[in-house]
């Protein structure tokens, strides 16, 4: 390798390392908390207003949540988060075993893994790599998730880091105590045979480690938008992510007139096993129909809800929404999930929306994906034809 090329490879890691060692912050959150339960148990005072409202925003600035994206794919979906001007209540965090693409990532926070491993060079297309380069680094991994309530993985299957690192970076996650919701695309059936069957590896181990997970298929962005530009096709997959995160920071960050907190979202989310995140907007007489439809129809989703053990939905309006949509959104869902399953409705209050507008989160827990059936049980040709 060129001499002038190792030198710059060696700075640039450096720029990224740098930024990493900055990043870790939460000790001092802990402590700034564990100092306001002190005086507020101690105090005379602890019951008045000032002083209540006071430890519960502070209590609420403890749910951390972050969105980490790993490997290629991973880190362009935080990309695309960040240029869409971030995530009020989550952390956008890449992390990758390349350097060139790490660095020209944006991202709050940024992780080179495997240092020592790969040289910043990439894992190769090696998964084993992938997960070496993790390993690596998993006392930074565990002090970068520890104390968050929620952590998304995001990733892209079939190559290096992705399928090797992002399962890695799961299990530390869930190791720490968060719940662990992970989004990951698999390969287009052009990229081979052998290309998807390393994907589906990857997909069970990250299943495993995954309270919830989302499956993309992006053979289905070329069923669903055969015309669409190469950067517009994979920012829709993006959307994927960006909804999942989205939706659930503002159930768990936003009051609400009927409120869904994350104890509810635990409850649904920690079983294991693929799900719905959706986000869906409706405007005009049949909002309430539109947008509860639109949160559940996305193509790129291949999935079947009916057999779904758990389910919540947030609505979004202003306050003139009445208990009729209210009821015409929930029924949508609960007729459509298994009829024992646990469900949870919110509704906040938003008076910026415009009269006529009304949004939906909805979460489907413990659905049925193709992709996560048995080894044996698999194939490869009838998941591309389907």
């Amino acid at each position: 390798m060129d001499e002038h090329f190792i030198i710059n490879l060696e700075e640039e890691e450096n720029q990224v390392q740098d930024e990493v060692n900055k990043s870790f912050d939460s000790e001092d959150t802990d402590k700034e908390l564990e100092k306001l339960l002190s005086s507020q148990s101690g105090s005379s005072d602890r019951f008045s207003s000032r002083s209540v409202d006071s430890f519960i925003q502070q209590v609420l600035q403890s749910n951390r949540i972050l969105a980490v994206g790993v490997g290629g794919a991973g880190s362009n979906a935080v990309n695309n988060i960040m240029t869409r001007g971030g995530i009020i209540g989550a952390t956008t965090v890449a992390v990758n075993t390349d350097a060139r693409h790490l660095l020209s990532t944006q991202a709050e926070r940024k992780m080179l893994l495997g240092r020592e491993l790969t040289n910043g060079t990439g894992a190769g297309n090696d998964p084993n790599i992938g997960r070496a380069a993790s390993e690596e680094n998993e006392d930074d991994l565990r002090e970068l998730v520890r104390g968050n309530d929620l952590v998304f993985v995001a990733c892209g299957l079939g190559k290096g880091t992705g399928t090797g690192a992002a399962p890695h970076v799961a299990k530390v996650a869930q190791e720490e105590g968060c719940l662990v919701v992970s989004v990951c695309t698999l390969p287009f059936a052009s990229e081979g045979q052998s290309k998807m069957e390393t994907a589906l590896e990857g997909l069970q181990e990250l299943n495993e480690y995954s309270n919830t997970i989302i499956v993309v298929p992006n053979e289905k962005l070329l069923m669903y938008a055969p015309d669409f530009t190469l950067w517009d096709a994979f920012k829709l997959a993006d959307d994927v992510l960006i909804n999942a995160v989205v939706g659930l920071t503002e159930l768990i960050v936003l009051p609400a007139k009927v409120n869904v907190d994350f104890a509810d979202t635990k409850k649904i989310l920690r079983r294991s096993g693929p799900a719905v995140i959706g986000v869906g907007k409706g405007k005009g007489e049949n909002r309430a129909i539109q947008a509860i439809t639109n949160a559940l129809s996305n193509p790129l989703l291949d999935v079947d809800i009916n057999s779904s053990t758990g389910a919540l939905v947030n609505i979004k309006a202003n306050k003139n929404i009445s208990m009729t949509e209210v009821d015409t959104i929930t029924t949508m869902i609960t007729d459509q999930i298994h009829p024992k399953a646990e469900f949870v409705w919110g509704c906040n209050i938003d008076e910026m929306m415009p009269d006529d507008e009304l949004a939906v989160t909805v979460v489907i827990a413990e659905v049925k994906s193709p992709y996560l059936n048995k080894p044996e049980e698999i194939s490869i040709e009838a998941l591309w034809r389907d």
